[in-house]
């Protein structure tokens, strides 16, 4: 045997030294074979040092110097392990230590600082009875680090991270005899005794970091801390049986919020509920969805979990088998009550939400799927079967879900659960309100599981529906805690003293009751016998755990080696995780992973779900979220890094066909796979690679259903990748990857990216040969110039970008190009004839290559075109088809758009009403592709249209709302349109000064290139100083602006500003112009409005200028 050679072998569970021989603990019976790994782990570091050494072994001879320092090891030792802490290694004179291995407990904190007292007790002591002057400084951090737990079986320990290095500056500014903690320490402590905060160190690198000395720690038990409040189970039941029955009578919605804490017992009350209400006469169907925690490009997962759920879907079913499942079940719940074309139109966004027909290889498949389902589901409508209402929706997902849960609301009553709403995207969380506001009237009862976060983050969550309740979670009443823990003891009694012990810690909270008492059954320390449960041990301590983390992450150091590998292993998956998953990630034989997982729902951590998600998996979850953070905190990076890798290989493998609502989990686990390694020190560019092509299909599809925010933000992760990865220098990925992001930031307010983007990828792309990209960037970088109204400089980059993309064949990027051109064309030349034919070249192209989204977009660009010229009617038409089209293919650019110009139809038509709420659901879909600049413009845009019914205070505060927008996206000047509309609402409160300044400022920030606009603005200053009696300046202005648009094709502008200046001069034969284009538009309330303003002026004109006009 070598020397240094551990003699002895300590438990892994209670820390007793066993003969090397054992093989199984002397004093607890737990297994001390098994397999070494490191985790991290929450622990509290102590380190102590003597004060004064060195002058004491100048007065020393070494001998007695040697033994009295082998006195005070020996001392600190002892205390230290009297609080359960182990040494970790003694320097020089310094003695480290860790508390937390190799079990936790719920009280590590705690019994770090107790032994630090002791310590310093003891060292008194030893002065005292042997006459010495020995001193100790004392620090204790408490914080992440890595650790062997196993390692303590030989005596050997190895702990790093930053809990050491701080322990160890703590204890260097302590003061002699002094103990000084961190603040996690002190949070944790902070109501069991008294301490001092210190002030600032000198250390640079420590300086910032609060710390705190113990003055006292009190005796007996820790201080009451403050506890969540929880529900009481029975009265909380009824209420919502009652709410339910109320609901299936009066067939009226109703939403209700379950809140709490994590563990506070939300899902039982719900899983309780469902099982009475689907014992009464009439049991309603029960949808369950779960919001996830990470990912993007989730938003409506647990509608698609319930949709699935209703269609019998699973996972892995193949793209073909799912459109046949969603026709069949299409013609049981809502076809036979809808039209052909409403029934296709649901039935398409529900396969969209599901995520089929996303990526170009399913193209073609779609449109031959889409063409058999609606002929599945097509049949002639009934004579009194009105169009579907949701059909009208600003969002495409949101009428069709709507649809659906009406549907099925229709033939039984229905129950809707969303647990881990906290989780849940800003999208889903309006449409769950939408849906309880504006929904017909059907027996739906909504229930929304959240912890407190989801008010945090929106307060007013339910405060706008008339039919939403609350329910905090209130802590259980003592009898019903009593009667709880009898009932999880299957109607066997405790001991009293026990039940006493856990009522008292407990204080109510149903989880604590449970997991204690699991843990004291795992343990052993609460044994059952025919006589009923009794402790192994009088001695036994019964604690309530500072956390549900710490009692947790006790629990899970009960587990044998290979259980807690399995469990471990299984945290990396998420919440839900199949067998044969975890026998890949773990490398285990699928027999030896089945027990495991076995004996780990036998121990409550895990369950089994009876409805797989995947066909031919056995799926289990976690029986509590928390389970799965604790577990998946104590595995190092190292570790969690090939196993995420390991997860996302089995899943493509396994869903065989990997459908598009899959690519965000998978975008997930490998850029984990990655960023995990990353963290560790390895650049693993082959991950990264990996990373970065799951995260750019993800963007892909986000992109493609137009949640722009989620799209945006999966290309900047896969940005980030490349470039902490070192992957710029691969020019053809990172340009790549640019050009994908601009694709998508080009729809928002980022034209100042697009621009810094498109710049390094012009400098670039040429040199690698690469004229494609070099083309796509001329094309985004055209967007950015449009954007900023730089209307020439978007001409050459679109000329460009057509010159390339028409040398290489390319006719997507040409009919893109030509898209755009058309725009630019009407307003740099104010030739909307001229842009018309484009988009009529436009739509052959998109139109022979079978692209729905560019067909829609470019509808929705004709008929802004016709509408702008004036041509009301084909522009109506032209605006319906695109709406048609943009819903069908998801292209919801095109939808803001298109109901931007069905807005100013109402508007010009005389309904008001039509206009606003128009207005509103436009604003509401370019919130959701992440625009809020457009937002600005459409608030701006209805406030003019208050303005012209005498709305004024409605008028200011959509202009305030723009304005608060505008400065929310770093807008730090008004634009032109801001001032305009500004001065408007200045003039028609008559404060003139004002809108002399608004009307003024905004004329100069035209731009030259800009015709119309000018035209317009000059017409509002004119407007200003014809109130201001200065009509002379005032005809000339309203001159120039008539010059300028008789020059263009905008009728409805040319219009406007006649109407005005008519009406600011009383000039009779500009209202008579003014009422002709009117009429000739179809914009009959405007004909009205005229003719009015004309019988209210006098025979002759009310101003005559000598102009002879």
């Amino acid at each position: 045997m070598r020397c240094g050679t551990a003699l002895s072998r300590r438990c892994p569970n209670c820390g007793t030294a066993n003969t090397l021989a054992a093989q199984f603990c002397l004093r607890c019976g737990a297994p001390l074979v098994g397999t070494s790994a490191t985790e991290r782990r929450v622990l509290s570091v102590l380190f102590a040092d003597l004060v004064g050494s060195t002058q004491l072994v100048l007065r020393l001879d070494p001998e007695p110097m040697r033994a009295l320092i082998a006195q005070y090891f020996t001392a600190m030792r002892e205390e230290i392990e009297r609080y359960g802490g182990v040494v970790e290694k003694y320097i020089g004179d310094a003695v480290m230590a860790v508390f937390g291995l190799p079990s936790a407990h719920e009280d590590d904190t705690d019994r770090a600082v107790r032994a630090a007292v002791a310590m310093q007790r003891r060292m008194a002591d030893l002065n005292a009875r042997g006459g010495g002057d020995l001193h100790m400084r004392v620090g204790i951090a408490t914080g992440e680090v890595i650790a062997d737990p196993a390692a303590v079986a030989v005596g050997q320990f190895m702990v790093t991270g930053e809990a050491i290095n701080l322990a160890f500056r703590l204890q260097a500014q302590a003061p002699t005899d002094g103990i000084v903690v961190d603040e996690r320490t002190f949070r944790a402590l902070r109501l069991q005794g008294e301490f001092k905060p210190l002030p600032p160190s000198p250390d640079g690198d420590f300086a910032s970091l609060p710390r705190w000395q113990v003055l006292m720690i009190a005796e007996g038990q820790p201080a009451k801390r403050l506890r969540a409040p929880l529900v009481g189970r029975d009265d909380e039941l009824q209420f919502l049986l009652a709410l339910h029955r109320r609901v299936v009578d009066s067939r009226r919605q109703h939403l209700v919020t379950v809140m709490g804490p994590a563990g506070v017992g939300k899902s039982r009350l719900i899983e309780e509920f469902v099982h009475l209400v689907k014992a009464e006469p009439v049991p309603p169907r029960v949808l369950r969805g779960r919001c996830p925690s990470y990912g993007e490009g989730l938003t409506y997962w647990p509608l698609a979990q319930m949709v699935k759920q209703e269609c019998g879907i699973k996972d892995n079913d193949p793209p073909a088998e799912m459109l046949e499942k969603l026709a069949a079940a299409a013609q049981r719940i809502y076809a036979p009550a809808m039209g052909a074309e409403e029934a296709a139109a649901v039935t398409a966004d529900l396969a969209a939400l599901l995520g089929l027909s996303v990526t170009r290889p399913y193209e073609a498949m779609w449109r031959e799927r889409l063409t058999a389902l609606k002929q599945v589901v097509e049949s002639p409508p009934s004579a009194e079967a009105p169009p579907g209402e949701s059909r009208r929706g600003p969002d495409v997902l949101i009428p069709s879900i709507r649809a659906f849960f009406v549907a099925l609301a229709e033939q039984a009553p229905l129950v809707l659960v969303f647990e881990d709403l906290h989780w849940a995207q800003e999208s889903l969380l309006d449409l769950l309100e939408r849906v309880a506001v504006r929904g017909p009237d059907v027996p739906i009862l909504t229930l929304c599981l959240a912890r407190q976060e989801l008010f945090e983050r929106r307060p007013d969550w339910g405060a706008r529906l008339p039919s939403h309740t609350g329910l905090l979670l209130e802590p259980l009443r003592e009898d019903l805690s009593r009667s709880l823990i009898t009932e999880l003891l299957n109607g066997e009694s405790l001991p009293a003293d026990a039940r006493e012990a856990i009522l008292s810690r407990a204080e109510g909270n149903p989880f604590y009751i449970e997991e204690i008492l699991r843990r004291l059954i795992d343990g052993g320390e609460l044994v059952h016998s025919e006589k009923g449960w009794r402790l192994a041990s009088p001695a036994v301590e019964i604690r309530i755990p500072d956390t549900i983390h710490g009692i947790l992450a006790s629990r899970l150091d009960l587990l044998t080696p290979l259980e807690k590998r399995v469990i471990l292993d299984a945290s990396v998956a998420g919440r839900v995780f199949w067998l044969n998953a975890v026998a890949v990630m773990s490398d285990l034989d699928p027999a030896e992973a089945e027990a495991a997982l076995e004996r780990l729902a036998d121990r409550d951590l895990i369950e089994e779900r009876s409805a797989a998600s995947l066909a031919g998996e056995r799926e289990f979850s976690f029986k509590h979220a928390l389970i799965r953070e604790v577990a998946y905190a104590m595995m190092p990076k190292l570790a969690r890094s090939p196993r995420h890798l390991r997860f996302a290989r089995w899943l493509q493998d396994t869903t065989r066909n990997p459908i598009e609502e899959w690519l965000d989990i998978l975008a997930f686990h490998y850029e984990q796979a990655w960023r995990n390694a990353f963290d560790t020190g390895d650049r693993a560019e082959d991950l990264a690679r990996q990373a970065v092509e799951a995260l750019r299909k993800a963007g892909g599809r986000a992109m493609h259903i137009r949640t722009l925010p989620e799209a945006r933000r999966l290309y900047e992760r896969a940005l980030a990748i490349v470039r902490n990865a070192g992957l710029t220098a691969d020019a053809p990925l990172y340009l790549e990857l640019l050009v994908d992001y601009s694709e998508v930031i080009k729809w928002m307010p980022a034209q100042d990216a697009v621009f810094e983007i498109t710049s390094t990828v012009l400098d670039q792309a040429p040199a690698i040969g690469r004229d494609d990209l070099v083309a796509r960037a001329w094309l985004n970088r055209a967007y950015a110039e449009y954007d900023k109204n730089r209307l020439r400089e978007a001409d050459e980059a679109l000329r460009r970008a057509l010159e390339i993309f028409r040398r290489r064949g390319d006719r997507q990027g040409e009919a893109e190009a030509l898209e755009v051109l058309g725009g630019v064309t009407s307003d740099l030349r104010g030739s909307l004839r001229t842009a018309e034919e484009a988009y009529r070249r436009v739509l052959e192209l998109y139109q022979d290559m079978g692209d729905g989204m560019g067909q829609a977009r470019t509808q929705s660009w004709l008929g802004r075109a016709q509408l702008s010229a004036g041509r009301l009617a084909e522009a109506r038409a032209t605006l319906d088809e695109a709406l048609r089209l943009g819903r069908k293919h998801h292209e919801r650019i095109s939808e803001a758009k298109t109901l931007f110009g069905q807005a100013i139809i109402a508007h010009l038509e005389g309904r008001p009403e039509d206009s606003i709420a128009l207005h509103h659901k436009v604003i509401k879909v370019v919130g959701q592709l992440g625009n809020p600049l457009d937002e600005a413009a459409v608030r701006r845009h209805l406030a003019m249209v208050y303005l012209r019914h005498g709305k004024i205070a409605e008028a200011e505060e959509e202009t305030r709302k723009a304005q608060v927008v505008r400065r929310q996206h770093g807008m730090k000047t008004e634009s032109a349109q801001i001032l305009r509309t500004l001065a408007e609402i200045a003039l028609a409160k008559g404060e003139l000064l004002a809108a002399a300044d608004h009307a003024d400022r905004a004329v100069t920030l035209v731009t030259d290139a800009d015709d119309v606009g000018l035209a317009t603005h000059t017409a509002t200053l004119a407007g200003v100083r014809a109130a201001q009696g200065r009509l002379e300046e005032a005809e000339e202005l309203f001159r120039r602006s008539v010059a300028l648009l008789e020059r263009q094709e905008y009728r409805i502008d040319l219009a406007l500003v006649l109407m005005k200046y008519g009406e600011a001069l009383g000039r009779r034969e500009m209202l008579e112009r003014a009422r002709a284009e009117f009429a000739a538009m179809g914009a009959i309330h405007f004909v009205g409005e005229i003719a009015r303003r004309l019988e209210e002026l006098p025979p002759r004109p009310a101003l005559s200028t000598g102009s002879g006009t």
